[in-house]
């Protein structure tokens, strides 16, 4: 049955059970009311019976004492007719003669209406559907109801591929993109407490290249199961290259961890590796290499292609080093070392204000289609507001967040590159709002593959 039919039907059955308790006291038959008709009746005929006492008296019929005998016992009788509780009143009846006609009439009308099946119909069915209309006239209530629909559509092939029964969803389900990631992120927290269920929307979310997003859901995995070698390499992998190809306190724990209960975890060993490599360490780098050969090696079968990768892998960190300890010659030297683009940062005036000691610099270079970046810098802005004509940086294959993704390479096979820059509020590589930024900059080095290429770009905005 459909999620909305369902939630409408429990409305109103709620919407009932509530105009009942709420309505019932109200449209309970009044007995004080009948009550007092009774009474009222009752000093009618008293009154009667009493006129003719009178008459009786009058014409002589009867002595004074009969009178007041006859009397005494009408009135004993009228007040046996009535508890205690209305005795007052009809004291007061006697005194006054409120009772007339007229409100006796009025009285019975009251009654009717207050034990009519029709008011009482009118009123059960009014109450609810005002409710109804109120939840949905009140406000646009189409998200709600369009990912209801997207689950009863689509949320077997969410459980699917979160559960790893699928790997790729069907295509009909993809038709509607938006409301499959919705039945998904739903799962997800309807599973809140299954690691396996984060880690795999971590993964979702990085083909879609929300890198913050997919961090933050692989953060809760490895919280949820933090010795579990899976979940804290794939933290571990995700933190690496959402954070600048860096291994940080965090991520680097979890490797350690995993390496400790099992030293030969290759996926381990190679993020040891290429986070050595990216933080200029690379003979403990080139020591991770052999490590990973060595396994390799140990191993029954062919293992040519992964060894392979690991001599490209071997080079290129031996590329890297020689190409830092060029760059350091060639600074010395006072000239620039080949596939270098040196880049000026000014910072607008009117956005000086806003920067804090805590703020960090980040300066990329990647393609414009996307991806990890090629090259990366990270520092302190405060170096940026004290730099009256500029901040200069220079950035290489050095500065390459992985080793085979470098920007020698990427200008070899004609890339089309753009430089960012942006001031991190937070200290994250990620993008957050209110972080300052420039306006991305292609860049153009057709005719400068030999030198380097200079370039300037101006952090002038704040995203929103």
């Amino acid at each position: 049955m459909p999620t909305l039919v369902i939630f409408v039907a429990l409305a109103i059955l709620l919407a009932i059970v509530l105009a009942i308790i709420v309505l019932m006291p109200w449209l309970r038959v009044d007995k004080s009311a009948q009550n007092d008709q009774l009474i009222a009746l009752n000093v009618e005929v008293f009154k009667e019976r009493l006129d003719e006492l009178k008459s009786d008296f009058n014409a002589g019929a009867m002595s004074e004492s009969e009178f007041n005998t006859q009397k005494t016992e009408l009135e004993r009788q009228l007040l046996l007719a009535s508890d205690d509780k209305n005795s007052v009143v009809l004291n007061e009846s006697l005194k006054e003669n409120e009772f007339t006609a007229a409100e006796l009439a009025k009285a019975k009308r009251e009654q009717q209406f207050t034990r009519s099946g029709k008011a009482r119909l009118t009123l059960l069915i009014c109450i609810p559907s005002l409710m109804i209309l109120g939840y949905f006239l009140a406000g646009d209530r189409s998200p709600v109801v369009n990912l209801w629909q997207a689950q009863d559509k689509v949320g077997q092939v969410a459980d699917d591929l979160l559960t790893g029964k699928i790997e790729v969803p069907p295509e009909w389900a993809t038709e509607d993109s938006v409301g499959l990631m919705g039945a998904i992120q739903t799962n997800v927290h309807h599973h809140a407490h299954d690691p396996m269920r984060w880690m795999r929307l971590s993964d979702i979310l990085m083909a879609f290249e929300a890198n913050e997003q997919a961090m933050e859901a692989q953060a809760r995995a490895y919280r949820l199961s933090p010795d579990d070698e899976a979940v804290a390499v794939r933290y571990a992998q995700t933190k690496f290259f959402t954070s600048g190809g860096m291994l940080d306190d965090s991520s680097r724990k979890a490797l350690q961890n995993v390496l400790e209960k099992d030293p030969q975890h290759q996926g381990a060993q190679m993020l040891m590796a290429m986070g050595e490599a990216r933080s200029g360490n690379y003979q403990q780098a080139q020591a991770w290499v052999t490590r990973l050969r060595e396994n390799i090696v140990a191993r029954d079968g062919d293992h040519s292609e992964a060894l392979n990768s690991l001599d490209e892998l071997s080079r290129n960190i031996q590329q890297q080093q020689q190409a830092s300890l060029a760059s350091l010659a060639s600074a010395k030297n006072g000239a620039a070392s080949a596939q270098t683009v040196a880049v000026t940062v000014t910072l607008n005036p009117s956005l000086a204000p806003l920067i804090k000691p805590t703020d960090i610099l980040f300066v990329t270079i990647q393609e414009s289609t996307g991806g990890a970046p090629l090259a990366v810098k990270r520092m302190s802005a405060a170096e940026l507001v004290n730099a009256a004509k500029g901040f200069n940086i220079e950035l290489n294959d050095q500065d390459a967040m992985m080793p085979t993704h470098t920007l020698s390479k990427a200008m070899q096979e004609g890339k089309q590159l753009v430089l960012k820059a942006r001031i991190s509020k937070s200290g994250q590589a990620m993008q957050e709002a209110g972080d300052l930024a420039a306006n991305d900059l292609p860049l153009t080095y057709e005719n400068n593959k030999k030198g380097a290429i200079k370039v300037a770009t101006e952090i002038n905005k704040q995203l929103p």
